[in-house]
Protein backbone atom coordinates (compact mmCIF):
# COMPACT_ATOMS: atom_id res chain seq x y z
CA UNK A 1 0.00 0.00 0.00
CA UNK A 2 1.29 2.90 -1.37
CA UNK A 3 2.55 6.18 1.35
CA UNK A 4 2.26 9.29 1.28
CA UNK A 5 2.93 12.83 2.80
CA UNK A 6 -0.65 13.45 4.16
CA UNK A 7 -1.99 16.81 4.50
CA UNK A 8 -5.13 18.74 3.83
CA UNK A 9 -4.18 19.70 -0.05
CA UNK A 10 -3.27 15.78 -0.79
CA UNK A 11 -6.20 14.16 1.22
CA UNK A 12 -8.57 17.17 -0.74
CA UNK A 13 -6.75 16.47 -4.16
CA UNK A 14 -6.14 12.16 -4.19
CA UNK A 15 -8.09 11.14 -7.14
CA UNK A 16 -10.07 7.47 -6.61
CA UNK A 17 -9.12 4.61 -8.81
CA UNK A 18 -10.44 0.73 -10.39
CA UNK A 19 -10.73 -0.20 -6.08
CA UNK A 20 -9.96 0.49 -2.79
CA UNK A 21 -7.11 2.54 -1.93
CA UNK A 22 -5.07 2.93 0.80
CA UNK A 23 -2.63 5.24 1.69
CA UNK A 24 -0.49 4.97 4.85
CA UNK A 25 0.82 8.46 6.56
CA UNK A 26 4.61 9.15 6.56
CA UNK A 27 4.39 11.56 9.36
CA UNK A 28 1.91 9.27 11.29
CA UNK A 29 2.90 5.89 11.41
CA UNK A 30 -0.73 3.86 11.48
CA UNK A 31 -2.86 6.50 10.30
CA UNK A 32 -3.97 6.64 6.71
CA UNK A 33 -6.65 7.43 4.42
CA UNK A 34 -9.04 4.95 2.26
CA UNK A 35 -10.27 5.65 -0.97
CA UNK A 36 -13.20 4.21 -2.61
CA UNK A 37 -13.95 4.03 -6.72
CA UNK A 38 -17.10 6.28 -5.49
CA UNK A 39 -14.87 8.83 -4.79
CA UNK A 40 -15.76 8.51 -0.51
CA UNK A 41 -12.91 8.98 1.17
CA UNK A 42 -12.50 7.87 5.14
CA UNK A 43 -9.28 8.27 7.26
CA UNK A 44 -8.35 4.92 9.55
CA UNK A 45 -6.25 4.12 11.77
CA UNK A 46 -4.01 0.47 12.20
CA UNK A 47 -2.23 -0.87 14.91
CA UNK A 48 -0.93 -3.94 16.95
CA UNK A 49 -2.02 -4.95 20.40
CA UNK A 50 0.74 -5.10 22.57
CA UNK A 51 0.01 -7.75 24.28
CA UNK A 52 -1.55 -10.57 22.04
CA UNK A 53 -0.07 -9.52 18.89
CA UNK A 54 -3.33 -9.11 16.85
CA UNK A 55 -4.01 -6.04 14.10
CA UNK A 56 -6.73 -4.07 14.92
CA UNK A 57 -7.73 -0.83 12.35
CA UNK A 58 -10.73 0.75 12.91
CA UNK A 59 -12.47 3.51 10.78
CA UNK A 60 -12.43 7.08 12.55
CA UNK A 61 -15.33 7.97 10.03
CA UNK A 62 -15.39 9.94 6.47
CA UNK A 63 -13.60 13.03 5.45
CA UNK A 64 -15.59 16.16 5.30
CA UNK A 65 -16.98 19.39 6.97
CA UNK A 66 -17.37 16.62 10.16
CA UNK A 67 -13.88 15.57 10.07
CA UNK A 68 -11.62 16.75 8.52
CA UNK A 69 -7.70 16.23 8.04
CA UNK A 70 -6.29 17.88 10.95
CA UNK A 71 -8.96 16.58 13.23
CA UNK A 72 -8.58 13.12 11.94
CA UNK A 73 -4.79 13.44 12.77
CA UNK A 74 -5.22 14.38 16.24
CA UNK A 75 -8.14 11.48 16.81
CA UNK A 76 -5.53 8.76 15.39
CA UNK A 77 -2.49 9.88 17.62
CA UNK A 78 -4.82 10.02 20.38
CA UNK A 79 -5.70 5.96 19.75
CA UNK A 80 -1.89 5.47 18.75
CA UNK A 81 -0.36 6.74 22.22
CA UNK A 82 -3.08 4.49 24.12
CA UNK A 83 -1.85 1.56 21.89
CA UNK A 84 1.74 2.12 22.24
CA UNK A 85 1.10 2.59 26.24
CA UNK A 86 -0.49 -1.30 26.08
CA UNK A 87 -3.96 -0.38 25.61
CA UNK A 88 -6.65 -1.49 22.99
CA UNK A 89 -8.83 1.31 21.66
CA UNK A 90 -10.65 -0.53 19.38
CA UNK A 91 -11.27 -3.97 21.51
CA UNK A 92 -12.19 -1.04 24.28
CA UNK A 93 -15.14 0.12 22.50
CA UNK A 94 -16.32 -2.69 20.61
CA UNK A 95 -16.28 -4.08 24.08
CA UNK A 96 -18.73 -1.30 25.39
CA UNK A 97 -20.94 -1.14 21.95
CA UNK A 98 -21.49 -4.96 22.89
CA UNK A 99 -22.06 -4.31 26.46
CA UNK A 100 -25.13 -6.00 28.25
CA UNK A 101 -28.18 -3.95 28.23
CA UNK A 102 -31.41 -3.83 31.22
CA UNK A 103 -33.25 -5.57 28.05
CA UNK A 104 -30.89 -8.51 27.81
CA UNK A 105 -30.23 -8.63 31.46
CA UNK A 106 -34.57 -9.33 31.60
CA UNK A 107 -34.10 -11.54 29.14
CA UNK A 108 -32.09 -13.94 31.09
CA UNK A 109 -33.57 -13.29 34.29
CA UNK A 110 -36.82 -14.78 33.27
CA UNK A 111 -34.92 -17.42 30.60
CA UNK A 112 -32.46 -18.38 33.22
CA UNK A 113 -33.82 -18.00 36.98
CA UNK A 114 -37.27 -17.43 36.76
CA UNK A 115 -38.43 -19.83 34.34
CA UNK A 116 -36.61 -23.14 36.06
CA UNK A 117 -37.21 -21.87 39.36
CA UNK A 118 -40.78 -20.15 40.19
CA UNK A 119 -43.86 -20.84 40.04
CA UNK A 120 -45.71 -20.07 36.44
CA UNK A 121 -47.84 -17.46 38.42
CA UNK A 122 -44.45 -16.02 39.67
CA UNK A 123 -43.17 -15.74 36.17
CA UNK A 124 -46.46 -14.04 34.49
CA UNK A 125 -46.20 -11.67 37.60
CA UNK A 126 -41.88 -10.79 36.91
CA UNK A 127 -42.79 -10.69 33.20
CA UNK A 128 -45.72 -8.03 33.77
CA UNK A 129 -43.75 -6.10 36.22
CA UNK A 130 -40.60 -6.10 33.43
CA UNK A 131 -42.54 -4.66 30.65
CA UNK A 132 -44.84 -2.71 32.83
CA UNK A 133 -42.32 -0.54 34.34
CA UNK A 134 -38.72 -1.69 34.30
CA UNK A 135 -38.39 -1.86 30.23
CA UNK A 136 -40.35 0.86 29.79
CA UNK A 137 -37.63 3.30 31.76
CA UNK A 138 -34.35 1.20 31.27
CA UNK A 139 -34.67 -1.45 28.44
CA UNK A 140 -31.57 0.23 26.75
CA UNK A 141 -29.73 1.24 29.43
CA UNK A 142 -25.89 -0.52 30.04
CA UNK A 143 -25.88 -2.67 32.68
CA UNK A 144 -22.60 -1.83 33.79
CA UNK A 145 -24.02 2.01 33.89
CA UNK A 146 -27.04 1.81 35.82
CA UNK A 147 -26.17 3.50 39.53
CA UNK A 148 -28.18 4.33 42.47
CA UNK A 149 -30.29 7.42 41.33
CA UNK A 150 -31.55 5.64 38.07
CA UNK A 151 -33.64 2.78 39.96
CA UNK A 152 -34.52 4.99 43.28
CA UNK A 153 -36.23 7.71 40.74
CA UNK A 154 -37.96 4.57 38.63
CA UNK A 155 -39.08 3.65 42.57
CA UNK A 156 -40.09 6.81 43.30
CA UNK A 157 -42.18 7.13 40.01
CA UNK A 158 -44.26 4.52 41.57
CA UNK A 159 -45.18 6.37 44.77
CA UNK A 160 -49.05 6.71 43.95
CA UNK A 161 -48.99 2.30 44.28
CA UNK A 162 -45.98 1.64 47.17
CA UNK A 163 -46.73 -2.07 47.09
CA UNK A 164 -46.16 -2.07 43.30
CA UNK A 165 -43.06 -0.06 43.83
CA UNK A 166 -41.78 -2.42 45.94
CA UNK A 167 -42.64 -5.54 44.29
CA UNK A 168 -40.71 -3.44 41.69
CA UNK A 169 -37.89 -2.46 43.26
CA UNK A 170 -37.38 -6.36 44.82
CA UNK A 171 -36.99 -7.91 41.58
CA UNK A 172 -34.49 -5.20 40.95
CA UNK A 173 -32.63 -5.99 43.36
CA UNK A 174 -32.83 -9.70 42.39
CA UNK A 175 -32.02 -9.23 38.85
CA UNK A 176 -28.45 -7.30 39.70
CA UNK A 177 -27.83 -9.41 41.93
CA UNK A 178 -27.88 -12.15 39.12
CA UNK A 179 -25.59 -9.63 37.29
CA UNK A 180 -22.85 -9.92 39.58
CA UNK A 181 -22.59 -13.48 39.56
CA UNK A 182 -22.58 -13.50 35.33
CA UNK A 183 -20.09 -10.75 35.77
CA UNK A 184 -21.68 -7.98 34.14
CA UNK A 185 -20.88 -5.83 36.99
CA UNK A 186 -19.43 -5.43 40.72
CA UNK A 187 -22.34 -4.00 42.48
CA UNK A 188 -25.88 -3.70 43.24
CA UNK A 189 -27.45 -0.38 42.45
CA UNK A 190 -30.81 -1.06 43.97
CA UNK A 191 -29.08 -2.08 47.80
CA UNK A 192 -29.88 0.91 49.82
CA UNK A 193 -33.26 2.15 48.33
CA UNK A 194 -35.87 2.66 51.06
CA UNK A 195 -38.95 1.28 50.32
CA UNK A 196 -42.29 2.76 50.61
CA UNK A 197 -44.53 1.97 54.11
CA UNK A 198 -47.29 -0.21 52.98
CA UNK A 199 -50.08 -0.70 54.76
CA UNK A 200 -51.80 -4.38 55.43
CA UNK A 201 -53.98 -5.07 53.14
CA UNK A 202 -55.89 -8.15 54.83
CA UNK A 203 -59.45 -7.84 55.91
CA UNK A 204 -62.06 -10.13 57.01
CA UNK A 205 -65.58 -10.96 55.70
CA UNK A 206 -68.31 -9.80 58.52
CA UNK A 207 -70.99 -11.98 59.04
CA UNK A 208 -73.53 -10.59 56.97
CA UNK A 209 -71.28 -10.29 53.95
CA UNK A 210 -70.44 -13.95 54.68
CA UNK A 211 -74.15 -14.81 54.71
CA UNK A 212 -74.67 -13.08 51.17
CA UNK A 213 -71.25 -14.77 50.30
CA UNK A 214 -72.51 -18.31 50.30
CA UNK A 215 -76.01 -17.79 49.67
CA UNK A 216 -74.46 -16.29 46.06
CA UNK A 217 -72.27 -20.05 46.40
CA UNK A 218 -75.83 -22.16 46.62
CA UNK A 219 -77.68 -20.17 43.66
CA UNK A 220 -74.23 -20.35 41.67
CA UNK A 221 -74.90 -22.69 38.49
CA UNK A 222 -71.27 -23.75 38.47
CA UNK A 223 -71.07 -25.57 41.89
CA UNK A 224 -67.52 -26.82 40.83
CA UNK A 225 -66.41 -23.13 41.03
CA UNK A 226 -68.95 -22.83 44.06
CA UNK A 227 -66.76 -25.44 46.02
CA UNK A 228 -63.64 -24.32 45.29
CA UNK A 229 -64.41 -21.14 47.05
CA UNK A 230 -65.55 -22.88 50.02
CA UNK A 231 -62.74 -24.47 50.02
CA UNK A 232 -60.98 -21.51 50.06
CA UNK A 233 -63.55 -20.22 53.34
CA UNK A 234 -62.66 -22.74 54.89
CA UNK A 235 -58.86 -23.12 54.78
CA UNK A 236 -57.90 -20.12 53.68
CA UNK A 237 -55.37 -21.00 50.89
CA UNK A 238 -55.02 -19.73 47.86
CA UNK A 239 -57.10 -20.11 44.86
CA UNK A 240 -53.87 -21.60 42.88
CA UNK A 241 -53.37 -23.78 45.34
CA UNK A 242 -57.19 -25.04 45.57
CA UNK A 243 -57.40 -25.25 41.66
CA UNK A 244 -54.33 -27.30 41.21
CA UNK A 245 -55.44 -29.71 44.17
CA UNK A 246 -55.71 -33.35 43.56
CA UNK A 247 -58.01 -36.02 45.46
CA UNK A 248 -55.44 -37.71 46.69
CA UNK A 249 -53.78 -34.73 48.99
CA UNK A 250 -56.80 -35.05 51.03
CA UNK A 251 -57.18 -37.78 53.37
CA UNK A 252 -61.06 -37.31 54.12
CA UNK A 253 -60.89 -39.65 57.46
CA UNK A 254 -58.17 -37.87 58.97
CA UNK A 255 -59.93 -33.85 57.36
CA UNK A 256 -56.10 -33.34 56.39
CA UNK A 257 -55.59 -31.76 53.39
CA UNK A 258 -51.41 -32.52 52.37
CA UNK A 259 -50.71 -29.50 50.12
CA UNK A 260 -47.08 -30.30 47.99
CA UNK A 261 -44.24 -27.83 47.60
CA UNK A 262 -44.27 -26.08 44.91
Amino acid sequence: MPKLKLSKSVVDNVQPGQRDEVYWDQHLPGFGLRVKPTGVKSFIVQYRNRTNGKSRRTTLGKHGPFLTFPKAREMARAILADASRGKDPVSDKAAIRNAPTVRDLCADYLSKHAEPKKRPSGVRNDRAVIDKYILASLAGARVADVGFQDLQALHNSLEKTPYQANRTLALLSKMFALSIRWGWRSDNPARGIEKFPEQKRDRWLSDAELLRLTNALDDHPNQTAANAIRLQLLTGARIGEVLSARWSDFDADRGVWTKPSH
